[in-house]
Parts: C-alpha cells; structure tokens; sequence
C-alpha cells in the first residue's frame, strides 16, 4: 500500500481544490469545527475563503485565505464592508448574539452577497422543545416524551448535539435533572444522519451517514451508510414542512420499530460534510450556493458533486493521544469525540495523500487527532485508516 504524501516540513497544498477555481469569495462567521469543516468543503469548491472570528487563534484560519478578527456584533460597519467583497456569506457558529445580529441587520449586507441561511428553520431547530413539537405537526416518529419506566435520555432545551445529554437509569436519578430539561424514552440503536438541501421549493436529499458515540455521547467517528427510503422521506417531510431555504441535519435512531428523529440542526454541521462528500462526491457547500441561485433543483446534485468520490467508503475520526510507558511506542491514540480536537489551539495539516489526511489539534503538550481515510471499499479504507494511526504514533514517539 502506497502512502507517499505531503508531511509536516513539507509545503503543504491541502486547499487543492476539486472543483475548477471559480474566482467566487466566501465569508464564513465562525472558526471554531463548523467553521473548520465549512472552510474545507470551500476550498475543495474552488472558492476564496474570507474567515470572521473574534478569537485570534480560531481553527478555521488554517484553510483561510483571509482573517478578520474581530467580533461583528460590536463592529457593523467593518463587517458590511468585507460583505461588499464577498460572493456569498455563511454563518458556522451558534451564538445567538451573533445570529441574531445577522438576521437583524440582514438587508443592509451587500445585496450581491447572498446570505446561506434560513432564519426561521434555525429557530425551530435549536429549541428542542419546539423542534418536537414540530415534528408531532407533520407526523414524523420522535422518542415518547417522560416515558412511565426506565431509562430515560434526558437532554437540554437548547444546547447543540450532545452537550449535557446522558441516560438515566433509575427513578431516582432523576430527580437530579435539572428543570426544563427534555426527559425521553431512550431507544437502542445506530444513530443516522442525512443532510438536505433547499429553496424552499425544491430539496436534495445528499448520502446518510453512521454517527459513531463516544461513551459522553459525542461523535468520535463518522462512516457512510446506504440509502434509506425511510429516512430520506422523513427529511424531504421535515424540510418541505419548513419550506427550507438553506441546509439542515437530521439525526434519527434506528430502533426495532424503525426511524425517530432526535433532533435537526438547520445549520452547517460538523463532521459529517466531510465524509459525505469523500462517500458521495457531493460538496455540501457546492450544493448549498446552488439553492441561493436559479433553477435549483434537478440536475443541481451533479453540478455539486465530484465524480471521483462517488461510491467510495471514508472514515473520519477524532483521537487523543497519550503518553504511555509502554514500549515500542510509548503512545496510545483514544477515540473521542470532536470535544477532542476543539480543545486545540492550534490545527496543522501533518500528511495529506490521496487516500489518507491527517490534522493534528495542539496547545502546548496536548495532541488530538482527526484522520480521514477513504477508498474504493471499506476494507481498503479501514487499511489506510490503521496505516494513518500508526503514522501519528510514530511521530510522536
């Protein structure tokens, strides 16, 4: 197996794109994972990135061609002015100060800069309560609410992914959950993502994806899945209830008794884009600029994709590394979730190949990993996926 690649020490060129450079420019607001994985998928696109982020050391600077730091909520005019300069613009965080500023002051950005976001679908999506309720108005299966019987799986209203959720065993621990918090039956099963896309009349369903949970519940892998009727209808329902303009994640467990939706996120999400796009050739952010021109919509899917990832099997996954006293590696990699990887300070590209990227996540002695692997098949993807772990245990040994 060949692994000749670009490693560190080498000048990297990890922004080379897959779509012809089309001389458009991207803002992205936000540099912390969403703002990493959107900047990516925009250089794959072929497009100029323009990164806004308050935070000096934002991840995202790494796949930028331009940095801003400052905060955009306390400087509007510098904010309007870099818009003037821009194609498109697109939100990658969720802070709600900085969400609500921008639908606030949302027609005085240039009007040659589309915005890539729906305001109202966001809304719902980020207060689980009214995204329940939602999914109850147009007949989607969502886990019974305050079921009678252990366990439970309790989550709060309003925090992202899962942040804070947890099963509960037993009567008594619950009465430790905190007020508000949204109290579920808990399912057994894999959990399932599907992203789509619209205009708010036409929608694109892209490639459904195996979400893999640490033992806190956060994502530590991601791996493609085959087609689902079931789950695409269920999407196209929740999107065309929404009259969605923009993008949005639905997550489902796949129980005994078929789908229930946990949760939609009607923002750019993390993690998953990427493995999309090595599973189905399909580039999110390709897609997501075509439901903001002209007649979106049929044959939009293959203006957006990438012949020569269509059909192969990617894995992406976040490790921690750690010393240990054990020869000869003196090192262990543990699979985590991407809490991981944002407690870097900084974010390096270490080796990048046809088949194998690796992105090391530091602050001073602390190592994360994130390594994405894919091929023709599963089995040769795995092969370089444990090829690429042994690379980032060489080197820090």
């Amino acid at each position: 197996m060949c692994l000749s690649g670009k490693s560190m020490g080498d000048q990297l060129n990890v922004f080379r794109p897959d779509f012809q450079k089309s001389g458009k420019r991207i803002c992205l607001i936000g540099g912390k994972l969403q703002g990493v994985e959107a900047a990516y998928l925009s250089q794959k696109a072929g497009l100029h990135v323009i990164l806004i982020d308050k935070n000096k050391d934002a991840l995202a600077r790494e796949f930028a061609d331009e940095f801003h730091c400052f905060d955009v909520t306390a400087d509007k005019k510098r904010f309007v002015e870099i818009s003037q300069n821009a194609d498109f613009m697109l939100p990658v965080n969720e802070n709600q100060k900085t969400i609500d500023f921008l639908e606030a002051v949302q027609s005085e950005i240039s009007p040659s800069c589309a915005l890539l976001f729906d305001f109202g679908a966001y809304r719902i999506s980020c207060d689980k309560n009214k995204s329940k309720n939602y999914f109850r108005s147009v007949n989607v299966p969502t886990p019974a609410d305050r079921p009678t019987e252990p366990p439970f799986f309790i989550k709060p209203p309003n925090e992202s992914g899962s942040t804070n959720a947890r099963i509960v065993r037993t009567e008594k621990e619950l009465e430790s959950v905190p007020a508000g918090y949204l109290i579920e039956e808990y399912v057994e099963g894999p959990v399932w993502s599907l992203e789509v896309i619209g205009d708010g009349k036409h929608y694109n369903v892209v490639k459904e994806t195996h979400i893999h949970l640490d033992d806190v519940y956060d994502c530590n892998q991601v791996t493609p899945l085959p087609e689902s009727s079931d789950l695409r209808k269920i999407t196209l329902d929740l999107a065309k209830g929404l009259n969605l303009k923009g993008i949005m994640d639905v997550e489902a467990i796949k129980g005994q008794k078929g789908f229930k939706v946990l949760e939609i996120d009607a923002r750019f999400p993390s993690q998953t884009p990427i493995c999309v796009y090595f599973s189905s050739g399909v580039n999110l952010i390709s897609l997501l600029i075509e439901a903001f021109g002209k007649n979106y919509g049929v044959g939009s899917l293959k203006k957006a994709s990438c012949d020569k990832y269509v059909g192969q099997y990617c894995i992406l996954e976040h490790f921690i590394y750690e010393e240990t006293n054990v020869a000869p590696v003196y090192g262990k990699l543990t699979s985590g979730g991407e809490h991981l990887v944002s407690k870097g300070k900084k974010l390096t590209p270490i080796f990048v190949s046809e088949n194998i990227e690796i992105y090391e996540f530091a602050d001073q002695k602390y190592r994360a990993y994130t390594i994405i692997s894919h091929s023709g098949s599963q089995e040769e993807a795995e092969k370089y996926h444990e090829a690429a772990k042994l690379m980032v245990l060489e080197k820090n040994t």
